[in-house]
């Protein structure tokens, strides 16, 4: 199921990239907000997963919400600012 999520997170991220480059996308916030979504949602459907990865994918997710949390504030205090 591993080998699945990855080849599924690897297939996203390619064609998102692709589409976003099109639309001369540049702000690192969206390229990051959407990775962190196709990350979290393809890692769902690799359960269960061994221990140490499920540690290794614990600390991806937290830094991936934490990163995807500083742009969504910056973006809101330009928005109100």
């Amino acid at each position: 199921m591993l080998k699945q999520a990855l080849i599924i997170q690897l297939t996203l991220t390619g064609i998102i990239t692709a589409f976003l480059q099109y639309l001369n996308v540049e702000s690192l916030g969206v390229y990051l907000s959407i990775y962190a979504i196709i990350y979290l949602t393809s890692m769902l459907l690799a359960e269960p997963m061994p221990r140490r990865v499920r540690r290794i994918h614990f600390i991806m997710s937290a830094l991936l919400v934490a990163a995807f949390t500083y742009f969504a504030v910056i973006k809101v205090m330009q928005i109100l600012g």
